[in-house]
């Protein structure tokens, strides 16, 4: 039995044994290298989007020239810029094709004798012939071959099946899984098919749905599983987006280019290498290193020299290798040199890790088999240098699809075309309705229109894409004794309507389904029973003990005792995020530097005031300068860049922070980033004053400067202040010496201070204190204010001192960007549930 494909190359490799022919075959795979290299080569692509990827398309639209037989000549009379483009582009293969003697598959049925045989051939599951296909054919029946042709579907008769209508895709899936949950209890040997339209992209969303009836205890981890005997899912990836592989390409990839920081910490998490488990605890301590360093870009010798020098010796010899291997390849080399080195390189680092399972092993195969391919392509591919050998690789990888081998499973979850000439016992075919089946035209984008149409390409005019729709479902209807069509009612709460291929099918009103909507749910209801206990707290701390996290304690014990417990105690710290350009953190530390130096120059309002314009922003370049030089000193050609606009934009908002100080009432700076240690609820912690200004009236106004906009004085005023770091300031200095509490703001287009003052001569920019308006309301005076948020802090710190770790009070707020959920699950569920009711509506 043979492919078509099998066949035509079978027949050219007789015709070149007998001398017919001296041309070469073009495997597939090789005919993409070279597409991609034409597409890759054309100068003129502005008017096509999106040229990545686009020499696999090419390469399907020369394949549909052929199997259609649209002349190539009315390729240059089409005036769009896609079919332009793409006779370009068969004008170079084809003289590419020319120039090396080449025989491109999609030509062959042209160009190949049918074979010389009185052997009857039998051809099996066509449903419809391409031109190119029925020409072949009749040239074997003209030379005397015994053809015979089994019709696909026997007949043409009415369809013969039932329709189910669900509420919606998700109903369908739950459904059609008991279904087969019943069918498969009652008749344990039956082969059941689920038939799911795009099933490579909801993929995911299957197996969840699926899982969750036939694996039942994914219901109760959360699931998916990863693997399941109870069904097999026939949904082929790309091979590239294999975890294995892709960790493959991720170690070649950083010993072309030094790896930017993120690539370098996927590496080192990454587990396909002869030290991902050995080393996993020590490589994850390098990881939060090589993040907080800062370091935009990691090569590989700086990396084994980190890893060597913080307990991952393993790691440091595999990337030392990788790293000398990498230097030897400069220049250009055949596919079949560089497919050696890249084998050799991955060996080197102990790819693809110990014990693969059984989906993993397949997946290197098909890798080494890919390098294989690959390799053979010299003739083709000619000389490269190491960049190119490694995009042609990757462009291969991301063109194979990839499925692994499982157990047979008693139910097929496959796609409708995939699902064509097989048979089964009993089948389910989802998604009929008008909106999808049959699916709208969707004609190939480099071909011209009016041609697909006069030759009959499937998809290029609605009335084709009806009509293949028809024979897809006939056909899939056809391969089991009892079939089933559902369809969904809504879609995100649209209204769907059936298919109008099933609109005169029969109801289905009542189908044999598993009994229950879960079959955890008895799982569930038999388990033993289970002590309780909930512990909402750690060890109290000892009177006066001095604990980490300063204001942040108390920001974190107000919005989450939890979440505060295990960031300050636990060291349960969210993992640092390298990306281009000025962290908000570093912004936030470079406005304090720059601040703090000048005022630790200046001191007095009347010294600035004395300032012309000039002076001022000379003072104020030369710190930012300052600030910024340990930055300048590693940063790239990039980096500098970035540095330049975070210069700019620096200077701009610290002078616009200086003109609001030159329009208050007098001050005098009196601290600075001042450290100091205080005791609240039992226990110590050291803060820093951003600043304090000493007023006329020998009063004080505390500051805190922060760097973002949303900055809002009403986050001191609840029972659990959300920003207590001004209210703690407060208690520092004493409530009966503090008359103004404010932010600076450092932010383009809202620099200014933000916060409350006693009365508006001390501080005019700030909100002045009024018992009759809100947010005040609820204090008789200015003293009375300061002392509810000194006893709030009280509390808070008490809570923490005590070990109180209890969930936070408002979760919707303080669960939302908490960075915890892998160890807090009511946090996680509660963010599941809300988004559920966004997707729902």
């Amino acid at each position: 039995m043979l492919t078509w494909t099998e066949l035509l190359r079978r027949q050219f490799d007789h015709d070149r044994a007998a001398g017919r022919t001296a041309a070469r075959w073009l495997d597939t795979s090789h005919g993409l290298i070279v597409w991609e290299h034409i597409v890759r080569r054309d100068v003129d692509l502005r008017p096509v989007l999106l040229p990545s990827g686009l020499g696999a398309r090419a390469q399907r639209s020369w394949e549909l020239l052929h199997a259609y037989r649209i002349p190539v000549r009315v390729l240059a009379d089409d005036s769009s810029p896609e079919v332009r483009s793409f006779a370009r582009w068969a004008a170079e293969f084809g003289r590419w094709l020319d120039q090396g003697g080449w025989l491109d598959p999609a030509q062959a049925s042209l160009t190949v004798g049918p074979p010389a045989t009185d052997a009857p051939v039998e051809f099996v599951g066509f449903d419809r012939w391409t031109p190119a296909q029925a020409a072949f054919v009749e040239r074997m029946s003209a030379q005397g071959v015994p053809v015979t042709v089994r019709p696909a579907v026997p007949g043409d008769g009415t369809l013969e099946a039932q329709v189910v209508e669900c509420n919606d895709f998700d109903a369908e899936l739950a459904t059609a899984a008991r279904w087969a949950a019943q069918r498969l209890q009652e008749r344990p040997d039956e082969r059941l098919a689920l038939i799911v339209p795009e099933l490579a992209r909801v993929r995911a969303r299957v197996r969840r749905a699926l899982d969750r009836v036939l694996v039942p205890g994914t219901a109760l981890t959360g699931g998916p599983a990863p693997e399941s005997t109870a069904y097999e899912l026939a949904a082929a990836r790309p091979l590239l987006e294999r975890p294995v592989v892709s960790a493959a390409f991720d170690w070649l990839a950083a010993c072309i280019t030094p790896p930017e920081l993120s690539a370098a910490s996927a590496l080192l998490r990454g587990a396909h290498d002869g030290a991902a488990i050995s080393e996993s605890y020590a490589r994850a301590e390098l990881d939060v290193r090589l993040r907080k360093s800062g370091v935009p870009k990691a090569g590989l010798d700086y990396l084994a020299r980190e890893a060597r020098e913080h307990g991952c010796p393993v790691t440091a010899t595999q990337l030392q290798a990788a790293a000398v291997r990498a230097r030897t390849w400069a220049g250009s080399r055949l596919p079949s040199l560089w497919a050696a080195e890249f084998f050799e390189l991955l060996r080197a680092v102990g790819w693809p890790g110990p014990d693969p399972g059984s989906a993993e092993h397949q997946a290197v195969q098909r890798l080494q088999s890919l390098l294989g391919e690959f390799g053979a392509s010299d003739d083709v591919a000619g000389p490269l240098r190491v960049s190119a050998a490694f995009a042609q690789l990757r462009d291969l990888a991301t063109a194979t699809a990839f499925e692994p081998q499982e157990i047979e499973a008693p139910l097929l979850v496959i796609d409708p075309d995939t699902a064509l000439g097989m048979h089964f016992d009993a089948i389910w075919v989802c998604g009929l309705d008008a909106a999808r089946w049959p699916p709208p035209a969707n004609p190939d984008p480099f071909l011209p229109r009016e041609w697909q149409a006069r030759q009959g390409v499937p998809g290029a005019t609605a009335e084709s894409s009806e009509q293949q729709a028809r024979r897809t479902l006939r056909r899939l209807l056809a391969a089991a004794a009892t079939a089933l069509c559902s369809v969904p009612r809504f879609e995100d709460e649209a209204p769907l309507l059936p298919s109008a291929l099933v609109a005169e099918l029969p109801r289905l009103e009542a189908v044999p389904l598993w009994p229950g909507a879960q079959a955890s749910s008895a799982q569930f209801d038999a388990r033993p029973a289970l002590d309780t206990l909930i512990d909402g707290s750690l060890p109290a701390f000892a009177r006066h003990e001095v604990v980490t996290g300063g204001a942040r304690l108390l920001e974190l014990q107000g919005a989450c005792p939890f979440r505060a417990a295990v960031e300050l105690r636990l060291g349960g710290v969210e993992l640092e995020n390298p990306a281009a350009g000025i962290a908000a953190s570093e912004r936030g530390r470079l406005a304090h530097a720059v601040l703090q130096a000048f005022w630790d120059e200046v001191r007095e309002q009347s010294a600035l005031l004395a300032m012309s314009a000039d002076q001022r922003a000379a003072i104020v370049r030369t710190q930012v300068q300052s600030a910024l030089a340990p930055l300048r000193a590693t940063a790239d050609e990039v980096g500098t860049s970035l540095l330049d606009l975070e210069e700019r934009w620096l200077e701009a908002r610290a002078l616009e922070l200086l003109q609001q100080d030159a329009e208050r009432a007098p001050f005098t700076v009196e601290f600075v980033e001042e450290r100091r240690v205080i005791d609240v609820g039992g226990v110590q912690t050291r803060i820093v004053l951003d600043r304090v200004d000493r007023l006329a009236d020998g009063t004080y106004a505390v500051i805190d400067y922060k760097t973002g906009a949303s900055a809002n004085p009403a986050a001191w005023m609840g029972e659990r202040p959300e920003l207590p770091q001004l209210p703690l300031y407060v208690r520092a200095i004493g409530p009966d010496q503090v008359s103004a509490v404010a932010f600076g703001v450092v932010c383009r287009g809202s620099t200014e201070y933000r916060g409350f003052a006693r009365d508006g001569a001390v501080f005019p920019q700030l909100r002045p204190f009024d018992a009759g308006k809100a947010p005040f309301r609820d204090y008789a005076s200015w003293g009375d204010l300061l002392q509810a948020w000194n006893r709030r802090l009280e509390l808070l710190a008490q809570e923490h001192a005590q070990g109180d770790a209890r969930l936070a009070p408002n979760p919707t707020r303080a669960c939302r960007y908490c960075h915890l959920p892998g160890v807090c699950r009511s946090a996680q569920a509660l963010l599941e549930v809300e988004e559920g009711d966004d997707a729902a509506g």
